[in-house]
This record gives C-alpha cells, structure tokens and sequence, in this order.
C-alpha cells in the first residue's frame, strides 16, 4: 500500500513540474428554448454540443505562420490622402471679391418667392 501510494504522489509531482497546476474543470449543462446543450472546455477550446452537433471555439488567436517573408501590403485606397471622388474639390478659382458662390441660388430662391407684378396672391 505505502509503495502504490509512493508512486502515485511521485507521478503527481512529475504532472505538476510539467504541467503546472491542473486548470478547473469547467462544463455547463441546460436548456434554451426547449433544446438541451452543453459547453465544456478543452484545454484553450470551448466545445458547445447541441441538438446541431459539436462546434469548438479556440479561445487563443491563432498565431500566423512565420515563413519570413513579409507578407504582401493591400495597395493603398488614397494614398495622397485625397480621395479620388473629391480630388478636384479645393483647387477651384475663388469668387471676386464681394461675391458669392451662393449668390445664384439665393436669386433663384427670391425669383421663387417673390410675388408676380400686379397680381394680388
């Protein structure tokens, strides 16, 4: 008995210098809308089990693979910093002084509101 208890605390000892301690079980069982489900984990995965089957969700991002070479940049959308539909926009002749790129639509809105000559409404 001593000896099978001897190797037991030695292979304990053993998983816990290479493992470190052991993580708590975590696992969760109940129903949603009348389905059953559970979820349990997996070392760094969740695996949720229904009626549709098991789906495993990695909770550590997966690390890119490192090949060395730099991966390709996407050509850039505005590189000036000027977006296309707009690039003209600014580089317009300013009005002379006294005047107004507003000036036309404000005549047309008085020629709109401004009653006719000689009649009443």
């Amino acid at each position: 008995m001593k000896r099978t208890l001897q190797a037991r605390v030695q292979a304990n000892a053993l998983e816990l210098a290479r493992h470190g301690l052991p993580k708590a079980p975590f696992y969760l069982t109940g129903q949603a809308g009348g389905q059953p489900f559970s979820v349990h984990a997996e070392g760094e995965r969740m695996i949720l089990t229904n009626a549709d089957g098991r789906k495993e969700i990695d909770l550590l991002p997966q690390a890119p693979a490192n090949t060395g070479v730099p991966s390709a940049l996407p050509n850039p959308v505005c590189p000036q910093g000027i977006a296309a539909a707009f690039a003209e926009e600014g580089f317009e002749e300013p009005p002379a002084p006294g005047a107004s790129p507003l000036d036309d639509g404000l005549t047309k809105l008085r020629d709109e509101f401004t009653p006719p000559e000689g009649g009443g409404e």
